[in-house]
């Protein structure tokens, strides 16, 4: 009695691996000769790097670090880290 449960498990078991196997059920695969469709971000005419508009960019994003860098040290000094000592 022990064999016919068991022949009902492998072969509900096996139905899965045979759907994999059947190349009429996989989804139809992309034309090889098509190319994908890039999409770039153009670069404008007003992006200039030397410009008085980027340097203050820039002046400010270097001040900021700068102020960071403080705040981080003093931040630094203020922690006790116990070390099971």
């Amino acid at each position: 009695m022990y064999f016919r449960p068991t022949l009902v498990f492998c072969a509900v078991a096996a139905l899965p691996l045979m759907a994999l196997a059947d190349p009429a059920s996989a989804p139809p695969s992309k034309e090889q000769g098509s190319a994908e469709n890039v999409h770039v971000q153009p670069r404008g005419n007003t992006f200039m790097p030397s410009s008085a508009a980027e340097d203050a960019v820039q002046k400010g994003i270097t001040d900021f670090n700068e102020k960071q860098e403080v705040l981080d040290e003093k931040f630094d000094k203020k922690l006790e880290i116990c070390r099971g000592c």
